[in-house]
């Protein structure tokens, strides 16, 4: 019988910045997580508006790269596959921790989180098991994705996270009962040590995208409530 093994490697890891100009900046960083099959350069295009309003953008993009379609074309990244699922969650939450650190090590201004489809996995998760712990980010928003049920595992790890914001489209084919999904994060963010009274649901007309005016309507509300 086959005996597996691991050992631990290090690796080149790719991320993408929008960066404000100084009139404009008020030291707010984001961070964006991408979606299955998509990459941090593209994705970080759809945050300009938010780069335009002082923010500084991080996109780190995902180690798992892979043609979208046969073996040539569009090329698409993702965070893990359920194959050696905790060997990668392990090595994307210390790459993005090692990033964190080395990008903005005093964390200074709003500290925000956004997860997009896969990524709302990967963030949560990179929320509950960083270094720096829940409590060192001021908002987290999970945009078209679920809250992964292993965080339940985590007791007592996301009790001092910020609210959680969940942005969902209407016409969302992966979302097909908005309400019904948001009872199950309820449960899910309960059973994870999460405050219920911290979640939050928004709703926007569309499909499975992101959608800026929310985003920027979530964000210019933190920054004012810190104001």
């Amino acid at each position: 019988m086959a005996t597996p093994h691991v050992h631990r490697v290090m690796r080149t890891a790719r991320w993408w910045s929008l960066d404000p100009t100084p009139e404009f900046a008020h030291g707010g960083v984001l961070y964006v997580l991408h979606g299955y099959g998509q990459l941090a350069e593209y994705f970080i295009r759809k945050f300009q508006v938010q780069c335009d309003a002082g923010w500084r953008v991080v996109a780190p993009e995902g180690a798992h790269r892979f043609y979208l379609k046969g073996t040539d074309g569009r090329i698409g990244a993702s965070w893990m596959t359920r194959e050696a699922r905790l060997d990668d969650i392990h090595d994307y939450v210390g790459t993005m921790d090692s990033l964190r650190d080395e990008i903005d090590p005093e964390r200074r201004g709003h500290q925000a989180l956004l997860g997009f489809s896969q990524g709302v996995a990967t963030a949560l998760r990179w929320a509950a098991l960083g270094h720096h712990g829940p409590a060192s980010w001021d908002t987290l928003i999970a945009h078209s994705g679920v809250i992964p049920p292993d965080l339940k595992a985590m007791d007592g790890e996301l009790n001092k996270a910020p609210d959680l914001h969940l942005v969902r489209g209407t016409e969302d084919p992966y979302v097909a009962d908005p309400e019904g999904r948001f009872k199950t994060a309820e449960a899910s963010w309960r059973e994870a040590g999460g405050r219920t009274s911290g979640l939050h649901l928004h709703a926007f007309d569309g499909g499975h995208h992101i959608d800026p005016p929310t985003i920027k309507r979530l964000l210019q509300e933190q920054v004012n409530l810190e104001g």
